[in-house]
């Protein structure tokens, strides 16, 4: 019969036979994938400068506490004053003397009163302060601890610093994240020899940078409590520059 369609029927054996086949040949493609991919390796480094500071920073606030608020501010005026035109004696043509920041704020007191057989605790206004933060800003590191004697003896009450850093942050940061890419490298080398390998190329990288600042915190004073007969010594060290990379390498035989 023309046009007819013969259907065959396939044995077993044959059947496994054919799936046997198509395994065989989904590993070998899976191997040959495999054998494809690179060989990689993931390092993490640092990288460390260190230099001498070339700049220093002081945080000097005049605080003067009064019934009223304007009391207080007409205060801390003439202190600020005073500072002012002592502390700019003192300062040499390259060094900046400025106003962070200015506040008067109420003082408050805990007061407890008893109404019947409850106790009520209310917060009620004591006085004033006035503040004033100056920031100074030394390129003479010689000069931190006439510069902060100076500061206490006239009118500031509150030192934070010195906090040391450097004018070329931004060359000393390409350095330590440079020596620290190095330094990847120098693993990555010495992995890839005990491996039998060799560095190929740097497939991926990122880094963090963070500076270590040298600081010495002076203790908040009164200018009555300054021995105007012996200065302040203050010990200038190293700050470090720190950057931290983590880098990709691909390695080929």
């Amino acid at each position: 019969m023309r046009g007819a369609i013969k259907v065959f029927s396939m044995k077993p054996w044959f059947s496994l036979l054919a799936l046997a086949i198509i395994l065989a040949g989904s590993s070998l493609a899976g191997a040959a994938d495999m054998a494809t991919q690179p060989t990689i390796v993931e390092l993490e480094s640092e990288g460390l400068v260190q230099v001498k500071p070339d700049k220093a920073t002081f945080n000097f606030t005049v605080n003067t506490d009064a019934a009223q608020a304007q009391e207080a501010s007409q205060a801390n005026a003439k202190q600020a004053e005073a500072f002012l035109a002592a502390i700019k004696k003192v300062l040499g043509p390259d060094d900046k003397v400025k106003t962070l920041q200015y506040q008067v704020l109420p003082i408050f007191r805990r007061v407890e009163k008893t109404q019947g057989k409850e106790k009520i605790r209310t917060d009620e206004i004591a006085g004033y302060r006035a503040s004033h933060r100056f920031e100074v800003e030394l390129r003479d590191l010689g000069k931190i601890g006439q510069v902060a004697d100076t500061a206490l003896k006239n009118g500031i009450n509150e030192v934070q610093g010195p906090y040391f850093s450097h004018t070329q942050e931004e060359e000393l940061q390409k350095q330590a994240v440079v020596k620290a890419l190095e330094r990847a490298r120098q693993l990555a080398d010495a992995l890839a020899q005990a491996a039998g390998l060799k560095v190929k190329r740097i497939t991926k990288m990122s880094t963090t940078h963070a500076i270590r600042p040298r600081f010495m915190a002076a203790p908040n004073a009164a200018p009555m409590a300054v021995d105007r007969t012996v200065e302040t010594p203050i010990e200038v060290g190293e700050i470090t520059h720190q950057a931290r990379l983590a880098v990709t390498f691909e390695l080929t035989p």
